[in-house]
């Protein structure tokens, strides 16, 4: 009893470890609901669409997301400047960043509507997505289209998580994640049982994305939050120049990081086929699981360590994360050797045969995510205390040596040359020095003001 007492003394006592906990705890309830969401849709969905037309969705999806770092870095910033207004308890500074960022964000979506309509009929589809049948072709097209236009739509609506992380309110946007999982899983269920197509499934999920997060603004703004909304009255020159500023580093780290994580599919589809991105990606998914706790904490974590920052709290920032450190090494690790173990015949039962990946791709793939894991954390605290600027420079190097290795081994040893290319990539050029840079803030000598001791 003891020690439970001491814990809810200790959550009553530290408002940033209860904001963290009750993140984490909504978080595993949100992932609960995305992991079942998962269970049911995946294999529905591969069974229904087939291993090539499955593979063509999941690169669709994933490659429209890459368009999200054209947000030239504001969503990210606008985390950092909330917390910041939330460390100063200025409402009237939290409205102006919020509607800053909305307002320019609206209009940076509006020019890349433009852009993507202009090339949109320039692109050889066919040859992009190594296809042959000409209703596939058209589908692709359709399909990307769709993508593209929910993507835009829902770009300055997806500002309203950035908000509530500002304000360590993470809990409130894991309960419209859940919503996001169980409106998805009704668009693919609906699709299925109507027999409908690639593109009628792209355009029944990507609604059920846009209306969520609809809800999620307006309820935030007229609702929970009503001093912050984002009149157009409280744009000013001044912040957007601030958001561009701090953007510009946050966008340089975005691209990297979408070079790493999303091209992927890409380059398995043009070099390889479509039909071999669908065990790579079941894989992915499934190790994906095994930073489940890791990123449950992160949302709130980041919020928390650069509100810790600002008000120049050194103590609470070491202590907190090198807990973290532990923990989340432990379970990640502990999970990644579970999902070697079982995966392949898991997968087998799950998705079906056409979905199991090869023995030393997942294995790889487990090992991926560990390392993973350990610089999710570094980046989560540099970015936390503003040391954005060395970060998108490692990042940078790690990309482009990423993207190159993955191009020239996968075309000689498979699929599983494109974790190759990633693993060694992540080592040289991220894991070394950000390292480097951690040990320096932990040790206070990146703050900009005097610490708390």
């Amino acid at each position: 009893m003891s020690l439970i007492s001491s814990t809810r003394a200790r959550i009553r006592s530290d408002r940033r470890l209860a904001r963290i906990l009750h993140g984490g705890a909504t978080g595993i309830a949100s992932k609960t609901v995305t992991m079942l969401a998962s269970a049911i849709s995946l294999p529905l969905a591969v069974r229904y669409l087939g291993r090539l037309e499955y593979g063509i969705w999941v690169t669709i999806s994933t490659s429209v997301v890459m368009l999200s770092v054209l947000d030239l870095g504001i969503a990210n910033t606008l985390t950092n400047f909330i917390s910041r207004a939330y460390a100063n308890d200025d409402e009237a500074m939290a409205q102006r960043y919020f509607a800053t960022a909305l307002w320019v964000t609206a209009g940076i979506s509006s020019v890349l509507g433009v852009c993507c309509f202009a090339i949109f009929h320039w692109i050889n589809w066919a040859s992009l997505f190594h296809l042959e049948n000409p209703v596939l072709i058209a589908q692709v097209r359709w399909a990307v289209s769709l993508c593209v236009l929910f993507f835009l739509l829902g770009l300055p609506l997806n500002l309203a998580n950035k908000v509530l992380s500002g304000y360590q309110e993470v809990h409130l946007s894991n309960y419209f994640a859940m919503a996001n999982g169980v409106l998805g899983l009704a668009a693919i269920v609906a699709t299925v049982l109507l027999h409908g197509s690639l593109v009628t499934l792209t355009a029944a999920y990507c609604s059920s994305i846009l209306f969520s997060s609809i809800l999620l603004n307006l309820w935030l703004c007229f609702w929970h939050r009503p001093g912050i909304v984002p009149w157009p009255s409280a744009v000013t020159l001044t912040l957007t120049r601030e958001l561009f500023g701090q953007g510009a580093l946050f966008f340089a780290l975005q691209i990297s990081g979408f070079l790493v994580f999303n091209t992927d599919n890409l380059v398995i589809t043009h070099y390889l086929g479509p039909a071999e991105v669908t065990p790579y990606s079941v894989a992915w998914r499934l190790c994906g699981y095994a930073a489940m706790f890791q990123t449950m904490l992160s949302p709130s974590l980041w919020p928390a360590f650069s509100e810790a920052f600002h008000r120049g709290d050194l103590v609470w920032v070491n202590k907190t994360y090198r807990r973290l450190m532990r923990f989340s090494m432990l379970a990640v690790s502990f999970a990644a050797a579970v999902i070697g173990l079982l995966g392949r015949p898991a997968i087998r039962i799950w998705a079906g045969q056409a979905a199991v990946p090869d023995f030393w791709l997942l294995w790889l793939m487990c090992g991926w995510v560990v390392l993973l894991s350990y610089t999710i954390n570094q980046s989560m605290l540099l970015a936390a205390t503003q040391r954005i600027r060395v970060q998108a420079i490692y990042s940078g190097v790690a990309a482009i040596a990423n993207l190159s290795l993955t191009i020239v081994l996968v075309q000689r040893i498979g699929a599983i040359g494109v974790l190759f290319g990633t693993v060694i990539s992540y080592i040289l050029f991220v894991l070394v020095p950000q390292g480097y840079e951690t040990r320096a803030v932990l040790r206070g000598a990146r703050y900009p003001q005097k610490v708390t001791q």
